[in-house]
């Protein structure tokens, strides 16, 4: 049986310097109508897309995992590198954020960490991370995933030390598929910690000329091996203005795997039934 686990990385809950970035890049392509639409206030949050998402999935019956991000890095006008992380992250107990999360937590979604940039070798900040999610939903988060996917040879210890049982962080930020033919759940320490291959990203998927294609043929790598195919996406891009395609691209994916009578669940759910 082929199994699947639908997952969001939860990067941005309002869009911030996008609007003059999409503007220029509207204007370079002579596009006016959309460079308007860049700078022009919107009645809905274009990114806020959260119980968008959920509705669509409870319309199949189905429970994802969404990844929570708790980014702390400091805007440093010296340091471009650091602009994208530190305009326009949001705080976790803003009254909406904490709305959203503990809807999805009481209705059936899973809530994971979606670990901060600089936290991957970081023990410290990474459990910090972890206490305040936990005293939002008000019990042991279990999941994590590194945003970037940002890890080295001390990631996954400090994961199974603050006491996450599985990561997701394992995979591509480029391509589809599975890296270094790791295909199954792995125990990288010979215990039940477990990794959660991720084997398809929005980003990487949506560009490719033969993407349906060579999704079925992941399937097919993924039910032969009795693995999981692990999808991320992120909740930003189901704003079909700004990501054409992304949202109807989500959907077929879902219905592809159902037509194929897939078992559909959040990562905590497989991490139950192999551990």
């Amino acid at each position: 049986m082929l199994k699947v686990s639908l997952t969001h990385d939860v990067d941005r809950a309002r869009k911030t310097y996008q609007y003059f970035t999409g503007f220029a890049k509207s204007m370079m392509k002579g596009n006016l109508s959309e460079a308007l639409y860049h700078i022009t206030p919107q009645k809905k949050e274009p990114y806020w897309n959260i119980y968008d998402i959920a509705k669509l999935e409870d319309s199949y019956g189905l429970r994802s995992t969404f990844f929570i991000l708790d980014e702390s890095i400091k805007f440093n006008p010296f340091k471009p590198s650091t602009f994208a992380l530190a305009v326009g992250r949001y705080d976790m107990f803003e009254p909406k954020i904490q709305d959203a999360i503990r809807y999805l937590d009481k209705n059936g979604w899973e809530i994971g960490l979606h670990g901060s940039f600089l936290s991957y070798n970081n023990k410290e900040l990474l459990g910090r991370e972890k206490s305040r999610l936990e005293s939002i939903v008000g019990h042991p988060v279990l999941g994590t995933r590194q945003h970037h996917l940002n890890m080295d040879d001390t990631t996954w210890r400090i994961h199974e030390e603050l006491g996450f049982l599985y990561d997701s962080t394992w995979g591509s930020n480029y391509d589809i598929g599975f890296v270094d033919g790791k295909i199954k759940p792995f125990h990288p320490h010979g215990n039940k910690f477990t990794v959660f291959p991720l084997s398809l990203m929005d980003v990487c998927f949506m560009p490719i000329q033969n993407k349906w294609e060579r999704f079925e043929k992941l399937m097919d790598e993924v039910e032969q091996n009795n693995a999981i195919l692990v999808v991320n996406y992120h909740h930003r891009v189901y704003n079909e203005k700004e990501y054409p395609g992304y949202k109807a691209a989500y959907i077929r994916i879902i219905e592809s795997a159902l037509k194929r009578n897939a078992e559909i669940a959040p990562l905590i759910k497989f991490y139950n039934k192999i551990s």
